[in-house]
């Protein structure tokens, strides 16, 4: 994730004049038993300065994680990331592994990053608010479909609070049905006549007569936003009560009627300075200089927020603010009407200046707002890895979707990076569409994902497409072009390179060959910090030592890879599917089964989610030889036929194809061999078989067949080691497959 933006964390500054509103207030702080608070109702209503007079009420004394959502927080993976920033301004040291799961999530956030969450909220002590303004912004169904399992699974000590303009397509019914949902709406939210009078006539000083009062609150609903513009209409005028008089009170007159009376009140600095800015989310004193080629802005800003001229301070330092929602979507309608001119040229003086202080994201918005397709296309060409690693593919399908389609088909650079999206969402057969419009179109720029031309990228992600569906003898053609496009072993592309010859060479059985690229991956990486392609050679490594009978190297390798992600936080990623295979090797040959299935298990969770078939594959086959082992002939011969049916699907799986030929014939000679033990068993023994299949204790078991209880531990271990089990459960299966249950069969 890139740097988080703290104003978002912030709770909005309260003006010191604002209207109390004891009653509602107090009536959120006491609903500490509903799992959601929702605060809907339209722009205007005062649900923002509602839910921050809520935090700031004395009364109240859980910490708020607050977080101002916006429409680019409609990428899933960024959109959590910053729940999780703002659930640490509360809780500095909550879920560090959820960052993790983030990173490595290219599917469904609710499998593993949302459960890790939520085991994080449990080990927070004290009672918490997590509070999003501005929910509206969100359409993504992703992030609804992740919200409603965080509000499902909740601990008690957690509420959520959620404001916006319209009601959020979240499980409303099921937690209005079980009275856990506290709804506020407009009609809660409208000013009564003393909470108008304390509006008109405290904050603003307007000094207005009782009746003139009721009659503005009953031509605007009690409506905050427009009483504010109305008083501030009000403001010198003589003739007051004709001025009243003069509007029906709807809220589009109110909007259309109030806001030009506002606006041309102003003076024409002030207007101009309004209408200028109106294009920014968020304003600071240097980027108004720059939309306005002045130098006083600061100053400027902190006036108009004194002049209650709908300006919401971000920060406490009065650095970042915004304009009220409504204000400012006014704002920049009446921008388009009258300075139609203005408004692309304002954009790209936004775009440039975001751009020089490094806040890519918005400066590819505002070269899309100003039509300079061409150079927000540069932007997306030169920064779309970055995102992509951060896990924000949203962000960047949303980018090349804005983009004139012919634009975007037509540049290589957005092809690939679409192939390379296509990929991390576990789409791989989508991806050779992509890769051979990149070779159609002209380059007209440089690429910016370090390879040295579009042939060689193409290689790459074709490679990695074509291991992902299990097509090991056509990504090693590919591997093998990118290796002679690619060259040069100081260039910063060239751990990818080694980590494709690797990988094609591992599957293909030939170890040597793969160590070798391995190796150099290991040494690169490391010098230029590439420490996830450094990971995933690790590994690789580590299985090829184990395959070696060299456990001290493998373990060496284990530990160096695991060293690693904590700089990255990696440790729910695929490059560590090997390092977690390997780690199982070495503690299955030590004996330890239950810390090799963990190990496996995880490694093999990782690769499923990453729709990994030949990791997969290798996965369940390592599973299998575990529960060999383990003497579970039925849960290998599973998981070898899972194996198998993954294999199935693989146009060329390489050497896995006859390991797990290899693996069935000695799952099928280990059957056998218990086979012929069965045959072995006494009479005696099979009398205590029988038994074992009851719900008799081993004491009344020797109670039953007149002998001691050592006797009948005696026969229990003889026929353990007979069937090849460990377990009484496991020796009733297996006489149950060899049909020693019955009461016919005498031993031969």
């Amino acid at each position: 994730m890139g740097p988080i933006v703290a104003t978002k964390l912030h709770v909005p500054e309260l003006l010191a004049g604002r209207v109390s509103r004891p009653s509602l207030v107090a009536e959120l702080r006491d609903a500490v038993g509903v799992r959601l608070v929702l605060i809907s109702a339209p722009a205007g209503a005062g649900k923002t300065t509602v839910l921050a007079s809520w935090r700031a009420d004395p009364a109240e004394q859980r910490p708020f994680a607050w977080l101002s959502l916006d429409s680019r927080d409609n990428d899933p993976v960024r959109f959590w990331t910053y729940v999780l920033a703002a659930l640490r301004t509360v809780a500095p040291d909550l879920g560090a592994g959820v960052d993790d799961a983030l990173l490595s999530a290219a599917g469904d956030l609710t499998e593993l990053a949302l459960p890790l969450l939520v085991n994080a909220l449990t080990s927070v002590p004290e009672p918490i608010v997590l509070a999003f303004d501005d929910y509206h912004a969100i359409s993504n169904a992703d992030v609804h479909q992740s919200m409603d399992f965080l509000i499902d699974h909740l601990p008690r000590t957690v509420q959520v609070a959620v404001a916006g303009r319209s009601d959020p397509p979240l499980a409303l019914a099921r937690l209005r049905a079980s009275a856990e949902l506290l709804e506020v709406r407009v009609d809660d939210l409208r000013l009564s006549t003393e909470e108008t009078t304390a509006l008109l006539n405290g904050s603003l000083r307007l000094g207005l007569t009782q009746e003139q009062v009721r009659m503005l609150r009953e031509r605007t609903e009690g409506w905050a936003a427009g009483l504010q513009l109305v008083g501030l209409s009000l403001r010198g005028r003589a003739n007051r009560e004709r001025y009243i008089a003069s509007f029906a009170g709807d809220d589009r007159q109110i909007v259309d009627y109030l806001m030009a009376e506002v606006l041309d009140r102003q003076t024409p600095g002030v207007r101009e300075f309004l209408l200028r800015t109106s294009i920014a989310a968020r304003l600071t004193g240097s980027l108004c200089d720059a939309l306005l080629d002045r130098t006083d802005s600061a100053r400027r800003l902190v006036e108009l927020e004194r002049a209650n001229l709908f300006l919401v301070s971000l920060d406490e330092r009065r650095q970042w603010y915004r304009y009220h929602h409504l204000f400012g979507d006014l704002l920049v309608h009446e921008l388009s009407l009258a300075m139609p001119d203005e408004v692309v040229p304002l954009h790209r003086r936004a775009y440039e200046w975001h751009l020089r202080e490094g806040l890519v994201a918005e400066a590819i918005t505002h070269a899309i707002a100003a039509g300079d397709h061409s150079q927000a296309a540069e932007l997306i060409a030169a920064s779309w890895l970055d995102f992509v690693n951060r896990g924000e593919l949203a962000t960047v399908e949303a980018w090349t979707r804005a983009l004139p389609p012919k634009l975007a088909e037509s540049d290589p650079r957005l092809c690939l990076a679409r192939a390379w999206m296509l990929l991390v969402l576990g789409r791989p057969g989508d991806v050779e569409a992509e890769v051979r419009a990149a070779e159609r179109g002209t380059l007209p720029g440089p690429l910016a994902d370090g390879s040295s031309s579009v042939a060689s990228s193409a290689a790459l992600v074709r490679t990695s497409a074509r291991l992902l569906l299990g097509d090991v003898g056509a990504a090693a053609q590919s591997a093998a072009l990118a290796a002679e496009l690619e060259p040069d072993t100081t260039a910063v592309w060239r751990p990818h390179v080694t980590n494709a010859l690797g990988m094609t060479a591992f599957w293909s059985g030939a170890f040597e060959e793969a160590e070798v690229a391995f190796t150099e991956t290991v040494s690169a990486g490391e010098a230029a910090g590439y420490y996830a392609a450094e990971i995933y050679a690790l590994g690789y490594l580590a299985v090829i030592s184990v395959e070696r009978s060299e456990p001290a190297e493998a373990g060496r390798r284990v530990a160096a890879a695991r060293a690693l992600p904590g700089r990255l936080a990696l440790g729910e990623h695929w490059v560590t599917v090997m390092v977690d295979y390997a780690a199982a090797e070495l503690a299955r040959a030590g004996g330890e089964l239950r810390e090799a299935r963990a190990e496996t298990e995880h490694g093999l969770n990782i690769a499923r989610r990453g729709g990994l078939r030949l990791d997969t594959a290798y996965g369940l086959l390592a599973l299998a030889r575990i529960a060999q082992q383990a003497d579970d002939t039925d849960e290998a011969r599973e998981l070898r036929a899972r194996a198998q049916r993954q294999l199935a699907a693989c146009p060329d799986p390489g050497f896995l194809r006859a390991w797990a030929a290899t693996e069935d014939s000695a799952g099928q000679r280990s059957a056998a061999a218990a086979a012929d033990s069965a045959d072995e068993l006494s009479e005696r023994e099979l009398a205590v078989l029988r038994l074992l299949a009851s719900r008799l204790s081993l004491r009344e078991i020797g109670n039953e067949l007149y002998v001691s209880l050592n006797t009948i531990k005696t026969h229990t271990r003889n026929i353990y080691a007979k069937l090849r089990v460990s377990s009484r459960e496991q020796a009733v299966a297996r006489a149950r497959e060899f049909g020693l249950l019955g009461t016919g069969r005498s031993p031969g």
